[in-house]
């Protein structure tokens, strides 16, 4: 894969898990060897410290973006997951960044010593330099109509733009009222990357500043997690990604285990 791989965590609407999501990902893409730097891209809520425990920060990622700072000198290792992270800063005076500062601020990322750069970005984000460095785009959906249907929307934003971006479904309570994950889907046009659970592990992990990744391994939304960052790349081709992706006996074996029938 090209190194450093760079993914966009993103979605088009609000209170889809889009930094759970974000955070744990990075955790368990970490603990698997993999060197990763974990950026907190949300400049009008930044939210990423708060899960960490990371907070009253004097330099945030504004500070690389507008001011030229070193990424070294705004860069925290976070020694419970191993993670290195780019935070947000609060107290930062809200200004849209200009291409040339997207240029700058991944030309200096990229020369880094990163396997994997994830960006935590704000609901419905969308500027065509920053996404034209990126990957990937990771897509957080809830299995409501309005967060579906606001994805696919998303997803037709960054087909346009040459991104290619993957769904992943979060908060599956495995209620009547929801829509089933193979809705949604038949909708988005794909296999969906991963399907997570809703976990009591995830509110109480976010109260006490530890990923749920690490808080509860047993946990069910941390084996959906573990599963869901096995499905990218590591060392070039990855058959096992490839092969959920066109929905083959993997896929199904997963789908079987992780989600009742309706």
């Amino acid at each position: 894969m090209p190194k450093p791989y760079v993914i966009k965590i993103s979605s088009q609407k609000g209170g889809v898990g889009k930094t759970t999501m974000a955070v744990n990902l990075s955790a368990a893409l970490q603990e698997m060897g993999s060197n990763v730097l974990l950026v907190d891209f949300d400049i009008a809520n930044p939210s990423v410290g708060f899960h960490l425990g990371i907070e009253g920060q004097n330099l945030g990622v504004q500070n690389i973006l507008l001011k030229g700072a070193k990424p070294e000198d705004v860069i925290i290792p976070h020694a419970p997951t191993g993670l290195h992270v780019i935070p947000g800063n609060m107290t930062y005076p809200l200004k849209e960044p200009s291409a040339q500062n997207i240029k700058v601020f991944f030309t200096k990322l990229k020369r880094l010593n990163y396997d994997y750069l994830i960006f935590d970005t704000a609901p419905g984000f969308f500027l065509p330099e920053f996404s034209a460095e990126c990957n990937e785009a990771i897509i957080i959906a809830t299995p409501e109509l309005s967060s579906c249907v606001s994805s696919v929307r998303l997803s037709n934003i960054y087909k346009k733009h040459g991104l290619k971006s993957q769904l992943l479904i979060n908060r599956i309570r495995n209620k009547r009222y929801e829509l089933h994950p193979a809705e949604i889907e038949e909708t988005f046009g794909s296999k969906a990357l991963g399907l997570i659970p809703e976990d009591e592990t995830v509110p109480k992990s976010i109260a006490m500043h530890v990923p749920a990744y690490i808080l509860n391994r047993k946990s069910i939304f941390s084996r959906a997690v573990h599963d869901t960052a096995h499905f990218f790349p590591s060392n070039g081709y990855n058959s096992e990604r490839d092969l959920i992706k066109r929905g083959g006996i993997l896929s199904f074996i997963k789908r079987l285990f992780r989600i009742k029938s309706y």
